[in-house]
């Protein structure tokens, strides 16, 4: 269940709107607005139906080339964006590569994601690419497709966030 906020003016005025096609009286008006108020979830209320709703997803990334620069990580719904627009993702993290491992870790509604890695070496925020537009630092994506003459798709890196959470693992590849 995902909670809904109102802020209290605008609940406020949409009763004084029904009251006033039903022809209401102020006083019923009042007691309306009053049990309305009292039943919306507050921000800490909405905040932890919000959080009992979410699943923990951890995802490991490996194969790293050396220990230089970061791991630019990225979740997404959509396809809108996927794999390297930040404001089009629902998560995003950066974390510097300083093993061979590196775990991101967040709580996300349970549902469909893509989710995308890049080995950002020199940290410039930005997958570069030679002349030829052939990528000259990591990637990769949730199910570790590799396909050789283009990105991976969202619905090839497509996975299911179950309730109860899940851990993954993005093997990073290299051209």
């Amino acid at each position: 269940m995902r909670a809904f906020e109102f802020t209290a003016s605008a609940v406020h005025g949409m009763i004084r709107t029904f009251a006033a096609r039903m022809a209401w009286p102020g006083a019923q008006r009042l007691a309306l607005i009053a049990m309305v108020i009292a039943a919306a979830p507050t921000s800490e209320r909405a905040r932890a139906i919000d959080a009992d709703c979410r699943a923990t997803l951890t995802v490991r990334i490996v194969d790293f080339r050396n220990h230089r620069g970061n791991a630019v990580f990225g979740v997404f719904r959509s396809p809108t964006g996927f794999p390297e627009v930040k404001v089009r993702s629902v998560e995003w993290q950066v974390k510097p590569v300083d093993a061979d491992t590196v775990v991101f870790t967040m709580k996300l509604p349970p549902g469909q994601y893509a989710a995308s890695v890049l080995h950002d070496e020199n940290r410039n925020n930005e997958m570069d690419r030679n002349l030829f537009g052939v990528p000259l630092e990591g990637y990769g994506v949730t199910n570790n497709p590799k396909p050789k003459t283009r990105a991976a798709t969202f619905n090839e890196a497509m996975f299911t966030l179950p309730p109860q959470g899940t851990t993954m693992t993005i093997s990073l590849q290299y051209f």
